[in-house]
């Protein structure tokens, strides 16, 4: 599968998602052409995010970090099947999938993974948590 058709895919599955927090922020594809997926990890995400090495960083599992908006009780029916069909389309498109937070308050997140042909591909949003 090409980036075009990841592209498309995680779009569809995102369509009318929101991220849930103080402000709910859509999210948008992200992909990485110049770099190789074999170096996905927390400091060259913060260089990604454009922040120097010593900025705030965690990385989470991607089920813990949509542990609620996977829950009908919390996200309503529709809300939880979205969330559900979005985190099985990650898994589905990209390897290793991670989701990375960087910041504090507000919270850039980049939800990312391997392409088949190395590259790192996925999904961006913000959390805002005071």
């Amino acid at each position: 599968m090409d980036i075009k058709q990841i592209e498309a895919e995680l779009k569809k599955a995102s369509n009318g998602l929101l991220m849930m927090s103080e402000t709910d922020e859509p999210f948008e594809f992200y992909y990485d052409e110049e770099h190789v997926a074999n170096n996905l990890d927390t400091e060259n995400v913060l260089k990604l995010a454009g922040m120097p090495a010593e900025y705030p960083a965690e990385v989470v599992d991607l089920e813990y970090f949509f542990r609620n908006m996977t829950r009908p009780d919390v996200a309503g029916e529709q809300q939880a099947q979205g969330f559900q069909r979005l985190q099985a389309t990650l898994h589905e498109l990209l390897q290793d999938v991670k989701v990375y937070r960087i910041g504090e308050n507000r919270i850039t997140v980049f939800i990312l993974g391997k392409t088949p042909d190395g590259k790192i591909a996925g999904l961006k949003t913000v959390v805002v948590e005071t």
